[in-house]
C-alpha cells in the first residue's frame, strides 16, 4: 500500500494539498488561542506609554472589607493587585490602599458644622487606593472604559475587590519611566 496513490491522495482517502490546508488552519487556530488566554506573569506589566499614577477616594467601607483589600495590596509588603475591566486585566496595579476613619459633617445646634469621626458601633472608614497604569493616550486616559481625571467617579476593580462611587483626587503623569 502506498502513501501516496496516483490520484495524489494520502492512503486513498485524502489529498495532500486538503491536508496542508487543515494543518495551516489548526496552526492558525493554536496560535489565536495562546494569544488569547496568556497573560503577563505575576508582578509583570507592559511598561509602553506614559505612567499614570492616581488617587481614588472611596468612602463609607466596612472594615472587614477594608481587611480584605489588605490581603492583597500593602505597600511595604510589596503586594499589588492587578486591575480588571470586563473581565480583562488591565495595564495597571493599585499599589497601595491607606485608611482613615470616616468624617461626617454634622450642622450643630448653633449653625456651625462639626466633623464628626466614626467610632464605636460606627467603625466606617474611608479608603485612599493609589493606581499605577500606563496609558498610550495622555488625552483621554482610559483604564479599560473609564477615563482618569481628577474629580471623576471611578470604580477600583481587581479579580479580588470592587468599590463603586469612588472620586479620583489627584492624577500625575511620569513620561520618564
Amino acid at each position: 500500500m502506498k502513501i501516496v496513490d496516483s490520484k495524489g491522495k494520502l492512503f486513498g482517502k485524502i489529498s495532500v494539498i486538503d491536508l496542508l490546508v487543515i494543518l495551516l488552519v489548526i496552526a492558525v487556530a493554536v496560535v489565536v488561542v495562546v494569544k488569547l488566554t496568556s497573560t503577563p506573569e505575576s508582578g509583570e506589566i507592559e511598561t509602553s506609554g506614559t505612567k499614570l499614577t492616581y488617587t481614588v477616594r472611596v468612602t463609607e467601607v466596612d472594615p472587614a472589607a477594608y481587611e480584605t483589600v489588605t490581603r492583597y495590596v500593602y505597600r511595604s509588603a510589596g503586594l499589588k493587585d492587578q486591575l480588571m475591566a470586563s473581565g480583562d486585566m488591565m495595564n495597571g496595579y493599585v499599589v497601595d490602599c491607606v485608611a482613615t476613619p470616616h468624617i461626617t459633617y454634622v450642622e450643630q445646634p448653633d449653625g456651625t458644622v462639626a466633623a464628626v469621626e466614626s467610632t464605636g458601633d460606627d467603625t466606617r472608614l474611608d479608603l485612599l487606593f493609589t493606581i499605577e497604569v500606563y496609558v498610550t493616550d495622555t488625552v483621554r486616559n482610559t483604564v479599560g472604559t473609564q477615563e482618569v481625571r481628577t474629580g471623576k467617579k471611578h470604580v477600583v476593580k481587581t479579580s479580588h475587590f470592587e468599590f463603586e462611587e469612588g472620586v479620583i483626587l489627584s492624577c500625575v503623569w511620569d513620561e520618564a519611566d
